[in-house]
């Protein structure tokens, strides 16, 4: 998932707080002034088998500018403000910044919708899909519980394989 804001001048809010360090309440509080408030949100989302079969760093980079087209399909943007990954080829400037999301207003808003979205799919889709996985718990990060549950019940087919290799092969999903 990526995400991409475009803000204006007047945007109401003065500084976003880390998408991580907040409440679902809060973070779902933020996403909506941001949506509201923001001249453009572009979104992108790529599925688990096309980072595995691409790359971590690829599927990065082609969700980065999927959501800017996104968002620059509805406002107008001088340049790009990435965290971390560099961007070989680009249609407008690019300042590709360590902890971007610390430095930037439009970057921090963007990892909050991304997170929201994501979230929201992890919680409404895929936990209703595969219940004993307990992604509506974990949204599909690297806890124990998600762990646990990979050991006891294998992969899903939502899982990156190149991510979950070290649980080897994918063994059959119990279904009752």
């Amino acid at each position: 998932m990526a995400g991409c804001v475009v803000l204006s001048p007047s945007f109401p809010l003065q500084s976003v707080p880390d998408s991580k360090h907040v409440s679902p309440a809060r973070r779902r509080a933020l996403f909506e002034v941001i949506c509201r408030e923001a001249v453009a949100v572009g979104l992108s989302i790529v599925s688990e088998r096309w980072i595995d079969l691409v790359g971590i760093q690829k599927a990065n980079e082609f969700a980065l500018y999927e959501a800017a087209w996104r968002a620059i399909a509805a406002g107008r943007f001088e340049y790009l403000v990435v965290d971390w990954v560099r961007l070989p080829w680009s249609f407008t400037p690019v300042l590709s910044l360590p902890r971007a999301e610390e430095q930037s207003l439009a970057v921090a808003c963007a990892a909050l919708v991304a997170k929201v979205v994501r979230d929201s799919i992890m919680e409404e889709w895929y936990d209703p899909l595969f219940p004993e996985y307990g992604f509506s718990q974990h949204k599909g990060y690297g806890t124990a519980l998600h762990f646990e549950r990979i050991r006891v019940f294998g992969l899903a087919p939502c899982h990156r394989r190149s991510f979950c290799g070290r649980f080897g092969e994918a063994k059959e999903r119990r279904t009752g």
